[in-house]
């Protein structure tokens, strides 16, 4: 399978990968055949990008940070937990930390050293996506700082209720496509103050994951909030909670901006982690999340078209690639793979915007069949 925005979908193309709503519900399964409604509803609803089978990418397997199905699982029990607070029910955190158990269990027994972001979601989503990768992010980030399973845990808990505060902020101030006034900036930044507050009482015993949330968008230079805290004074669970933040929040459309690609959003971590964030943090998270996710249309410095198809341990930045198209862009009768780790003349320019129609004959339908793209 191959991964492609939703705006490049045809009729025909059959879904590689399960499409959950925000609420954790399938929307669309696994080998479903799309057709001109469906794609449009997907595009009404906001999704940026969606996974295509394609019998040239058998062999691609997602290199996710959790399994799909504890994903459902965890949309879902925020879902459930968040709304209760909206409501001023009575709300049980057990299933919160049951949830958390299960992705610290899930990170702590999988032998991946380099995972992606399988982000097939809504344009400017509900917070139980984001929280749902910040920690588990934060999580898998952690294990390779050595933490014990209670640090994990503490950081896990704190990470995944950091945007709790939110529901106490409008929906039109989060969503604002134009720049905030002073007033509305000044109400955004009182959520992590106002998720500390709430996790305290729910969770008063869990102070660790309290200062997270509270302290999730310190700065190491002092430029954050709510306390403007430097260097040393900020947790250093926070720290780690607030570079998985931004790098989620980077690469998703928003109503004021175009999503971060993946390596984009790297390098804006990379470029200031001497000033806003943990260098130690950052190192970490360059060396075990992929730039270019597995299924990513990449242009290469030979000037050829690949696909990732496998990311490799230690430098995820050059992975292994499918050539698909020659420096002239013209298809390649036979698709070869490069492993960048060992091909050092080349490496990965951009990210691609090609479509894998691209990849054939645009007259030539029958070859889509014969290659199982399309039904």
């Amino acid at each position: 399978m191959i991964r492609i925005g939703v705006d490049k979908l045809k009729s025909g193309m059959i879904v590689g990968y399960p499409i959950m709503r925000e609420d954790g519900v399938v929307f669309v399964k696994d080998g479903v055949v799309l057709n001109d409604t469906l794609i449009n509803r997907l595009k009404k609803l906001g999704f940026e990008s969606i996974y295509i089978r394609d019998s040239r990418f058998p062999d691609i397997d997602l290199e996710e940070v959790i399994s799909h199905d504890l994903r459902q699982q965890a949309l879902m029990t925020l879902n459930e937990t968040f709304y209760q607070v909206i409501k001023g029910k009575e709300v049980s955190i057990e299933p919160v930390k049951e949830l958390v158990d299960g992705i610290i269990e899930e990170i702590l027994s999988s032998k991946k050293s380099v995972v992606s972001l399988v982000q097939l979601r809504q344009h400017d989503d509900s917070v139980f996506a984001h929280s749902v990768n910040v920690a588990a992010l934060s999580a898998f980030v952690g294990k390779f700082l050595g933490f014990s399973h209670s640090q994990l845990k503490m950081l896990a808990l704190g990470s995944v209720m950091h945007d709790l505060g939110k529901i106490k902020v409008p929906v039109e101030i989060l969503n604002k496509p134009d720049k905030l006034s002073p007033k509305e900036w000044e109400l955004i930044k009182k959520h992590s103050s106002w998720s500390a507050e709430l996790i305290t009482e729910k969770m008063p015993e869990e102070r660790e994951s309290i200062n997270i949330a509270l302290q999730h968008h310190e700065r190491m230079d002092g430029s954050g909030y709510p306390y403007g805290l430097k260097g040393e004074d900020i947790h250093f669970l926070s720290r780690i909670c607030a570079c998985a933040d931004v790098y989620d929040a980077l690469t998703v459309d928003r109503p004021y901006r175009k999503r971060f690609s993946y390596a984009e959003a790297l390098e804006y971590l990379m470029g200031n982690s001497h000033s806003l964030f943990d260098l130690q943090v950052v190192t970490a998270m360059v060396r075990h999340i992929a730039p270019y996710p597995v299924g990513e249309v990449v242009k290469l410095t030979s000037g050829e078209t690949a696909v990732v198809v496998k990311l490799n341990e230690g430098l995820p930045i050059r992975p292994v690639v499918r050539v698909i198209k020659d420096k002239e862009g013209n298809i390649v009768g036979k698709p070869r793979d490069i492993d960048l780790m060992k091909e050092l003349t080349v490496a990965i320019l951009c990210s691609g915007d090609e479509t894998p129609e691209d990849f054939y004959s645009s007259s030539d339908v029958s070859c889509f069949k014969e290659m199982g793209f399309i039904d």
